[in-house]
C-alpha cells in the first residue's frame, strides 16, 4: 500500500486552524470550503492517531495486551494514571467530534460530498471505538435519540449495546453511499490511510462491520447476517491494510520516541516468548518467522555477547536496574523492538517515513474474524483452514508494509507451513478452537494493542490459566483486586466535576475498583469481574 508523508507545512496550516467556528461557508465558491475539508480530515486522521500515544496507549493498552512492558520506573504492569488516562476521552470528545461535525456541516447534503461524508464518518467511528470499548457506556445519543456527542451539549451515557447498534448502522449506510457514482471531492494530499480510494474504504467499513458484530457475538446471533452480509465486501488481499505511515520529521509520540529516544518501551516476555517457541502455554519449539521482523536480539552481558531474545520481564518491583538483572541472571539487555533495520517493523530515519505506522486493520483480521464467524456457524466454510490461511496472510502483509529494500521483506510458504505445521492442534471442540484462533489473532495484530487488548477481554484469550500470560505486578492504582483481570478505563474525573449525575450508578464512585468491571460484550458479564485463574468458557 502506498505510504504518505505528512508535509510540516500542511501540519503548521492545521495547527493554525485553531479557531474552528471561524470556517463558515464561503458564499462564493467552492475551492475555500473543499480546502478546510481536506485539511481538517487531515487534521483529524493525524492527530486522532499520534496526539499522545505515549499517555493514552503505550502506558495503558499496550501493557494490558501484554504486547509492550514499561521501563524502570514503571514496574507495575498493571497501573493507572489518571492525568495520563483521561486525555483521549478529552481530545475526542473535544478536538475530534469538533472537526467530525465541521466537516459534515460544511458538507450538507451537496451529492458530490457523499463519498467524503461517508469517509469522514468511518473514521469517526474508528474513534469512537476506542472510547465505547475502553470505558464502556459514554455520551453518545442526544435528546431526539440521534448520535449527537460533541455539538456543545451535555449527554446522558448511552449503552454499550446501543452505540454498537448504531456504530453498525451508520457504517451500513457509509457503504452504501460509497457505492454512488457521479463527480466527487476528494481530501487531496490529505487521505493518509487509503489516498482517496474509495474502495479501500468501503471494504475497511465492511471488515470494521465484522469486528463490531463479532464484538457482540456473546450476546446473541442478533449480527450475524450483518456480519455475512459485510464478508462478502471485506479486506481481501495482504495489500489491503489500514495504517497510517509516520512522518518522522514532525515531532510525534510513538515508538520512535518511547523506546529509541527515552528508553521507555521494551518488548514483553509472553509476547517474546510466543515469537521464540518457548511460551509455556502455547510451545511451538520453532521461532516465529515473524520475529526478525518485529524485534531484534539484546546483548547478554552474562553470556560474553551472546544474542538474547527474552522480553522485558514484569513479575518485581523494584525501580533500579541492578535489582531487575539479578532477578533474571545477569541479562541486561533484552530483545528490542526493529527499529535498526531497514526491513523492520518499527524503523525509521528523521528523513521522512519509513515502516513506522500507526495500525488500524489488516486482511489477516479479516480472515481471523471469518474464521471464528465459521466456528460459530454464522458463514460457511471451514474454520481450521480459514485460521491457517489466517495466519499466512499476516506473514505475508509483511512484504507489503516492509518495503525498504536491502534485505529480506517477505517470509516464504515453506517457513509458513512449517511454523503452521509446528503449531499446537486446532482442537477438538469449540472452545479449543476458538483459543487457537484468538492466540493466532494476538500474534497477528501487533501492534495494534487496542484492539488485541478488547479482543482479549471478550474471549479471555490469550489466557492467564493456562500460563500464556503471566500474572503481573497490580499497583493500587489500577483499581483491581489481586487476582482479577482489568478490563476497562475509568471515567475521567472531568466527568464526575461536571456530568456525574449521567454517570453509570455502578460506576459513582471515583475511587472504586472501576478497572476490573467487565464492558457489556465482555467474557465475564457487564460490570463483572473475572479471574486470572479460571479457564475462559465461550461455548
Amino acid at each position: 500500500m502506498k505510504k504518505f508523508i505528512i508535509p510540516i507545512l500542511a501540519l503548521l496550516s492545521l495547527a493554525s486552524c485553531a479557531k474552528f467556528d471561524e470556517m463558515n461557508k464561503s458564499t462564493t465558491g467552492l475551492a475555500l470550503e473543499s480546502g478546510k475539508v481536506s485539511m481538517i480530515f487531515g487534521r483529524t486522521l493525524y492527530y486522532g492517531s499520534s496526539n499522545d500515544h505515549q499517555r493514552n496507549f503505550n502506558l495503558n493498552d499496550d501493557m494490558y495486551a501484554h504486547y509492550f512492558a514499561q521501563g524502570l520506573g514503571w514496574t507495575d504492569f498493571w497501573r493507572y494514571n489518571a492525568g495520563w488516562g483521561d486525555i483521549y476521552w478529552r481530545d475526542f470528545y473535544t478536538d475530534r467530534l469538533q472537526e467530525y461535525w465541521l466537516i459534515d456541516s460544511i458538507c450538507g447534503d451537496a451529492e458530490f460530498y457523499t463519498h467524503v461524508k461517508a469517509v469522514n464518518d468511518i473514521w469517526n467511528i474508528v474513534l469512537f471505538l476506542r472510547v465505547v470499548d475502553r470505558q464502556g457506556d459514554c455520551p453518545y445519543f442526544d435528546a431526539e435519540g440521534k448520535f449527537g456527542a460533541g455539538k456543545g451539549e451535555t449527554l446522558p451515557y448511552s449503552k454499550v449495546n446501543d452505540i454498537y447498534a448504531d456504530l453498525i448502522k451508520r457504517l451500513k449506510s457509509d457503504v452504501a453511499l460509497l457505492n454512488t457514482s457521479g463527480t466527487q471531492l476528494t481530501f487531496e494530499q490529505y487521505d493518509f490511510l487509503f489516498n482517496n480510494d474509495w474502495n479501500q474504504w468501503k471494504k475497511f467499513a465492511n471488515t470494521l462491520i465484522m469486528r463490531l458484530s463479532m464484538r457482540m457475538s456473546g450476546l446473541g446471533d442478533t449480527y450475524k447476517a450483518d456480519f455475512a452480509a459485510a464478508a462478502a465486501g471485506c479486506f481481501d488481499s495482504p495489500s489491503d491494510y489500514a495504517r497510517i505511515s509516520c512522518d518522522t520529521g514532525v515531532w510525534g509520540d510513538y515508538y520512535d520516541r518511547t523506546f529509541n529516544d527515552w528508553s521507555n518501551t521494551f518488548t514483553n516476555c509472553d509476547f517474546m516468548d510466543m515469537m521464540n517457541g518457548t511460551n509455556k502455554g502455547y510451545k511451538t519449539g520453532v521461532v516465529d518467522p515473524r520475529r526478525a521482523f518485529f524485534f531484534l536480539p539484546g546483548t547478554d552481558a552474562a553470556t560474553a555477547g551472546n544474542s538474547n531474545w527474552d522480553g522485558y520481564p514484569f513479575d518485581y518491583t523494584s525501580d533500579t536496574e541492578t535489582d531487575v538483572v539479578t532477578a533474571h541472571g545477569g541479562k541486561k539487555s533484552f530483545a528490542r523492538l526493529n527499529m535498526y533495520d531497514v526491513n523492520g517493523l518499527f524503523h525509521y530515519s528523521g528523513a521522512g517515513n519509513e515502516n513506522l505506522s500507526w495500525c488500524y486493520s489488516s486482511y489477516s483480521e479479516a480472515l481471523f474474524l471469518k474464521a471464528e464467524a465459521a466456528l460459530r456457524g454464522w458463514i460457511s466454510g471451514n474454520a481450521e483452514d480459514l485460521w491457517k490461511q489466517a495466519i499466512k496472510a499476516s506473514m505475508d502483509e509483511i512484504g507489503v508494509f516492509v518495503t525498504r529494500s536491502g534485505g529480506k521483506n517477505t517470509i516464504s510458504a515453506d517457513e509458513q507451513n512449517a511454523y503452521i505445521a509446528a503449531l499446537p492442534a486446532f482442537g477438538s471442540n469449540k472452545e479449543e478452537q476458538l483459543r487457537s484462533i484468538m492466540v493466532q489473532k494476538w500474534i497477528a495484530l501487533y501492534p495494534n494493542s487496542v484492539e488485541a487488548w478488547a479482543e482479549q477481554r471478550r474471549t479471555g484469550y490469550p489466557d492467564y490459566a493456562s500460563k500464556i500470560l503471566t500474572y503481573p505486578a497490580v499497583s493500587a492504582s489500577s483499581g483491581v483486586s489481586v487476582g482479577n483481570i482489568i478490563q476497562r478505563i475509568p471515567y475521567p474525573q472531568n466527568e464526575y466535576n461536571t456530568n456525574a449525575g449521567n454517570i453509570p450508578a455502578e460506576y459513582a464512585d471515583y475511587n472504586a475498583k472501576n478497572m476490573e468491571k467487565g464492558i457489556s460484550w465482555s467474557l465475564g458479564g457487564e460490570n463483572k469481574t473475572q479471574s486470572a485463574t479460571a479457564a475462559p468458557k465461550n461455548f
